[in-house]
């Protein structure tokens, strides 16, 4: 194998290299860069975790979003993968939970449409408070 043909393969390879790793990654990393230079208060985000809420809050390297009304979590700003646009929230599943079943169903049977979005789930303890105030006396061990 001559040594034109030997040089020539390791520039291909080298080329197709850059040009399907290194290129899409500088261009993915730059255009998340400029979506977090850009993020405002009041945008729809979805973080690394797969958690989605409102900007309340940014600083230099941090975001606080709001997953809930009240519940307010500090991350930092590489942990926001995505600004939701809002035709993209129409496209995605509505957030259910146990409680939401009856409260939806109730709504039907008045004859009102309710969206699962307006209706806030009932949160129950998995252990209820007397269970867990039993258990949490120390046991005298013989």
């Amino acid at each position: 194998m001559g040594s034109p043909v030997f040089l020539i393969w390791i520039v291909l390879i080298g080329a197709m290299f850059y040009f399907m790793m290194i290129r899409p990654q500088k261009r993915a990393r730059q255009n998340q860069v400029d979506m977090l230079q850009h993020l405002q208060p009041g945008a729809q985000v979805r973080t690394t975790a797969q958690i989605m809420g409102t900007v309340v809050e940014v600083g230099d390297d941090w975001a606080i979003v709001e997953t809930t009304p009240g519940t307010r979590i500090k991350f930092g700003k590489p942990a926001i993968v995505g600004i939701i646009m809002p035709d993209e929230e129409e496209d995605a599943p509505a957030p259910g939970g146990i409680g939401d079943a009856p409260a939806a169903e109730a709504d039907a049977e008045d004859g009102v449409k309710a969206d699962a979005r307006d209706v806030t789930p009932s949160v129950q303890d998995a252990v209820p408070s007397e269970v867990a105030s039993e258990e949490a006396e120390p046991v005298a061990k013989p």
